[in-house]
């Protein structure tokens, strides 16, 4: 079973997918509040998992299968608000 911060880093990837933008470590770090070594591990982990290609920063198939079925709403409505462009 995937621990939190897991899931919430599927959902960042699922949601960035769904809005066909690319991904990267940073990208994935603002979203969840975190550090890009604290993102790079979370990732790392998913590939681990065979749930994310950690290199590419995106969903596997079985990845995206578990997002699109498990995403929390409070997190998804909290990801819809969040602004995907890069700080200037």
């Amino acid at each position: 079973m995937l621990n939190q911060p897991q899931m919430q880093a599927l959902a960042v990837l699922y949601q960035l997918a769904r809005q066909d933008r690319p991904a990267d470590v940073s990208l994935v770090a603002a979203a969840l509040g975190r550090s890009c070594v604290q993102a790079d591990r979370l990732l790392a982990e998913l590939d681990g998992l065979g749930l994310v290609d950690a290199d590419r920063a995106r969903l596997t198939m079985a990845g995206l299968a578990l997002a699109a079925s498990a995403r929390p709403a409070k997190l998804r409505r909290k990801l819809a608000r969040f602004s995907w462009r890069p700080a200037a």
